[in-house]
Parts: C-alpha cells; structure tokens; sequence
C-alpha cells in the first residue's frame, strides 16, 4: 500500500514538473484563410493552444538552422507576458531561438499587450527586447487603445467602455 501511494506521489510530481506554466511555440490554426505575409494576425480562442491565443508575425528576419516559418493559415501558440521568462518554448516548437516578451499590434481587441513572439521572426534589438511601441504610450492622450491604463470608464475615450 505504501510503496503505491510513494509511485503515485513520484508520478504526480514528474508530470508536474514537465508541465511548463506559460508553454508557447507549438503550431496553430488561425482560423483564417491563406494571411498575408506581412500581416500580425492574432488568433482567440484558439483550441491549439493552452493560452487559447495564436499569433502570426510577418517574417522580419532570416531564419535560423533548423527553424521553420508557419505554413499560411497557421502560427504559433503565444501567451500575455510582462518578461521574456514568462515565455515557456514547447520542445515541439519550430522557433529555434526561443521567445521576447513584446507588443504584437497596437490596434484592436489586443492593442498594447505584450505577448510571447518567435525570435526567429523578428529582429530583436541589441538590448535584448523589442521596444515599446509609441502608440502604447498611456502618457499620451492621443494614444486610444482601451488596454492602456486611465482608458477604461474615461469619456476621453468613448470607445473605451467599462
């Protein structure tokens, strides 16, 4: 009895352990026909993915060895993050170079959310992360995304709604 309830704990502990918090990268549908190369596309929901978020990003870089860009209709798995650790590459992922933490388009449902982005895809500055774009600037009355801070409720921005 004792050495099953000791296998049930080991086992337990090993499929948690494998499970990541914030796995990213697997590849997905977006749901759409053929997308444009040069277009961001966020997918939600998306079934392929713990997240429920698909994300394609335009190729901006030259692939590395052994990566490979998402075939049209398809991206990869992305989540929200604050830090390019947030982001947990699934071993079956195509993006070789793991993952930055950045905003993906600052229009939309999503505008100014920082999600899990390829760095295969993209170039990422000498800094180590993409910068923040202008239009995500809360400071800045002009900027109308309704997920920056000070929008929600404010009859500056009618669209904004609680």
């Amino acid at each position: 009895m004792i050495r099953r309830l000791y296998l049930a704990v080991l086992v337990s502990f090993a499929f948690v352990a494998a499970c990541t918090s914030n796995p990213v990268g697997r590849l997905c549908d977006l749901g759409s026909g053929a997308t444009e190369l040069s277009e961001v596309v966020i997918a939600s929901p998306s079934l392929d993915c713990v997240s429920r978020t698909c994300l394609a990003v335009p190729l901006g870089n030259s692939l590395p060895m052994g990566a490979m860009y998402p075939p049209p209709g398809n991206g990869l798995c992305t989540a929200n993050c604050s830090q390019d650790s947030d982001c947990d590459r699934v071993p079956e992922s195509p993006c070789v170079t793991g993952f930055t933490c950045g905003v993906a388009v600052t229009v939309g449902p999503f505008c100014c959310e920082k999600f899990c982005i390829c760095k295969d895809y993209v170039v990422v500055p000498d800094t180590g992360s993409l910068a923040e774009p202008m239009a995500c600037d809360a400071s800045m009355a002009a900027n109308e995304c309704c997920n920056l801070s000070g929008r929600i409720g404010n009859a500056m921005y009618p669209l904004c709604k609680p």
